[in-house]
């Protein structure tokens, strides 16, 4: 009786080696020889030439495929895109990336993309992501070896100077970021009785608003709560108009936030609310916003008020997560104060 073989799992650079070499005519039994595989197997790899070539197509870099031998993706496959442009981004900076502050982003991002479900961005995972897009760590030379924590104390350090020149007071000091908002999405817990077995639910709507949340640091200042949708004019504002609205409204065609809008939105209301904050208040009409260095905020030296007297300032890009005034639970607040209110008006209807 003949020895059974070994199952052998092939990585998709694996298979992908395989389809090559059939389109150069190299015959089955060879590679099957080659790869210690059956006769089977190689035209069930040739079969899913279409979809193993797009996939690998779509991988970061093709030391990924090396050892990665599944097709599935990420369950958060935006996000992983999001993090990917951020980390190249950053990588053609120069700056530096850790494990911590890429779990860190990672939270930061599943927040500001309004995804579903909770997210973790655990050790397991992290380990997870660099194997899907083959990052690895390696050491940096000189003057690049810094320290996430070190570089958001520096920044700490500056910004502290910078408003003591300035004789800026915490009325004067302003903080934004944007956030996902899935607007029709209710709670997915309940309460119940012990007797009930299954309790029946609701789909998750996937209807998304960005938003954007503005306060100063002495928390006496809450802007106008910015909201970005897709269409310009959503049925729901028909027999009224926009400017009523106790938000400010902007439509983009995905509903995202960008530089037209950001400018329009600085000029024509955040400027002109401070403006109207610092009055009240007897203070110079001298002011400093905070956001972090995202590719949908215009540039520093273009965002000021026409005197140049209120100013942006951009929040070093590998220390937002850790230092963002916004992120330590205020937009966390806002988005359950409105889950809080939705929920009551459905149940009062």
């Amino acid at each position: 009786m003949s020895e059974k073989r070994k199952r052998v799992v092939l990585t998709i650079n694996q298979k992908l080696e395989i389809i090559k070499k059939l389109q150069n005519g190299v015959l089955k039994k060879h590679l099957c020889a080659e790869y210690g595989i059956g006769e089977t197997t190689v035209p069930d790899i040739f079969k899913q030439k279409d979809k193993l070539l797009s996939f690998a197509a779509s991988a970061e870099t093709s030391s990924a495929m090396k050892k990665r031998k599944a097709m599935k993706l990420s369950t958060y496959e935006h996000l992983d895109a999001a993090l990917l442009e951020w980390i190249a981004q950053l990588r053609s900076e120069g700056t530096p990336i850790s494990g911590p502050i890429l779990a860190a982003k990672a939270e930061h991002f599943h927040k500001l993309l309004g995804l579903e479900g909770m997210f973790n961005a655990s050790s397991g995972w992290l380990t997870r992501f660099k194997q899907r897009h083959g990052i690895r760590e390696i050491s940096l030379q000189g003057d690049k070896l810094s320290s996430d924590t070190e570089a958001a104390e520096l920044f700490k350090a500056e910004f502290e100077e910078y408003v003591a020149a300035e004789n800026l007071t915490p009325d004067q000091i302003y903080n934004a970021d944007e956030s996902g908002l899935f607007w029709k999405c209710l709670p997915t817990r309940t309460l119940a009785f012990e007797r009930e077995r299954q309790v029946s639910g609701h789909k998750s709507s996937k209807e998304r608003y960005t938003i954007l949340c503005c306060g100063n640091a002495s928390g006496e200042h809450k802007l106008d709560l910015v909201v970005i949708g897709k269409s310009k004019k959503p049925r729901s504002f028909k027999g009224s108009r926009a400017v009523n609205l106790p938000v400010q409204y902007f439509s983009q065609k995905k509903g995202w936030m960008d530089q037209r809008i950001f400018k329009e939105w600085f000029e024509k209301h955040f400027v002109p609310q401070v403006e109207n904050h610092l009055m009240s208040k007897n203070l110079p009409l001298k002011a400093v916003l905070l956001v972090d260095n995202a590719p949908s905020h215009p540039a520093e030296n273009v965002m000021k008020s026409v005197d140049g007297n209120i100013v942006l300032k951009f929040l070093p890009p590998n220390v937002t997560p850790l230092i963002q005034p916004m992120d330590q639970g205020v937009i966390a607040a806002t988005k359950k104060n409105y889950r809080s209110h939705l929920l009551e008006r459905r149940i009062n209807e």
